[in-house]
């Protein structure tokens, strides 16, 4: 008997050898040819289901149906997640963790600002903008990773290679770029380079090597580039770029998200255990005081100090 299994997130060569592999150790399959959206199969009914077939490769991370799967349009899924707030829970969780965590570290600044650097000269002119950019890069990325983790779900070789790099990228170009602007080339190279690699690495892992290799060059790439932009840019109307800059990186790190529930949670059994708020804002707030340190009391280039 034969039968046609539509799998939609067949990427790349990867994904075929992983289903071949699957299939092959199933018992009562004669034939099978892996097409780039479809399995055809020939096998034997009364030694396997069509069922099992199905189920063995779903487990492998793939969406599987007996017939074509259609993605949601944009628009189709922005009314579906405002209408049907338990279906997204987690997402609205998210977004409700992004706002609470950002008026918490702005409260902070504003405290440590007071107890400790009220009395420097020119210390709130030179670092109030870079200390917001600071929060909005560490929430943001914060919050990418942590909606990445609350699922435990298979993840294809393509779809790690796409979180290593989008992590990796953005969280060395967005730390690169804040840190270079307070401290110069090395400083925000270095720091860039770090943050980049260590995220785009544990993002990427969830596919194995190759997802954690793409984090960290990208990371590699991303922290370099973004302490040059600023660096090159604090002459030349920085305060206008910026926040288009980061408006971008946010959103390329929100299309991640969005890339998440599509690819890994959407028509596929996965385990749910989102962290809770405190966890996640001891995490962001580490991360906020640790590259802020940073920022005050790391090496500075000539060229920053005297901006």
């Amino acid at each position: 008997m034969k039968t046609t299994l539509y799998v939609q997130d067949i990427e790349c060569d990867s994904c075929v050898r992983l289903i071949e592999r699957t299939l092959k150790r199933l018992q009562g399959i004669n034939e099978y040819a892996v097409k780039k959206d479809r399995v055809v199969i020939d096998y034997d009914p009364s030694l396997v289901k069509a069922e099992t077939i199905s189920e063995a490769i779903t487990l492998n991370g793939y969406r599987t149906s007996t017939y074509p799967l259609a993605r949601v349009s944009y628009k189709q899924r922005w009314r579906d997640f405002t209408a049907n707030r338990r279906k997204y829970w987690v997402e609205w969780r998210m977004l409700a963790y992004i706002m609470a965590s950002l008026l918490f570290l702005l409260a902070i600044d504003g405290t440590l600002y007071l107890i400790f650097f009220q009395g420097e000269t020119g210390f709130l002119n030179h670092y109030w903008q870079w200390l917001l950019y600071l929060d909005i890069t560490v929430v943001t990325i914060g919050a990418a990773l942590w909606h990445l983790k609350a699922y435990k779900g298979a993840v294809t070789s393509m779809t790690g290679m796409m979180l290593g790099m989008t992590l990796g990228m953005q969280a060395g170009f967005m730390v690169g770029a804040v840190v270079g602007a307070t401290n110069g080339m090395f400083t925000g190279s270095m720091t860039g380079m770090g943050a980049g690699i260590l995220l785009g690495a544990y993002a990427g892992k969830e596919s194995g090597i190759m997802g954690a290799m793409q984090g960290m060059m990208s990371g590699l790439m991303g922290g370099t580039m973004g302490a040059m932009v600023t660096v090159m840019l604090l002459a030349d109307h920085v305060a206008i770029f910026m926040p288009f800059f980061m408006a971008i990186n946010v959103l390329i790190l929100w299309a991640m998200s969005y890339m998440v529930y599509e690819e890994i949670v959407e028509e596929k059994r996965v385990r749910v255990a989102p962290a809770d708020f405190s966890l996640f804002f001891s995490y962001v707030f580490v991360f906020a005081l640790l590259i802020g340190i940073i920022m005050v009391y790391g090496p500075k280039s000539l060229l920053v100090a005297i901006q």
